[in-house]
């Protein structure tokens, strides 16, 4: 009965969105199974295809970039802090800054600002300091 709720809890939080495997670790020891139960349901989860990090961290990435206007090394921080591999992050970033054209998403963020402003905001924004 304990494994098919640990299997209901984990597929209920990725009913919202896509997880890391650290997520739904965390997520999962929080609610108080043990560590072999979790690694089990996790390793079925990967064998069935809910659970994917490389495909976690492109979208994540490929979302930030297009749609919340973050830049790379912002993403990366945030990927990192969800527990991704540095180079699943890195194979990630560099996939989506190939199909996507960073410089449009530069100009439109720091439209109508001087030279400084908009280099200190993409600073900001985790843009490098280019």
């Amino acid at each position: 009965m304990r494994k098919k709720n640990l299997i209901n809890d984990a597929l209920r939080l990725l009913k919202f969105r896509i997880r890391s495997e650290k997520e739904i670790y965390l997520r999962l020891k929080d609610k108080g199974y043990g560590d072999e139960e979790i690694k089990k349901t996790i390793e079925e989860l990967k064998s069935k295809g809910f659970l994917d990090d490389e495909k976690f961290a492109y979208l994540y990435a490929y979302d930030s970039l297009t749609l919340k206007k973050k830049g790379p090394f912002l993403i990366k921080r945030e990927l990192l802090n969800l527990g991704v591999d540095e180079y699943i992050i890195d194979d990630a970033i560099s996939k989506v800054l190939s199909e996507v054209d960073i410089e449009q998403i530069k100009r439109e963020l720091v439209k109508d600002m001087d030279a400084r402003k908009a280099k200190e905001y993409l600073y900001r924004r985790g843009f490098g300091g280019e």
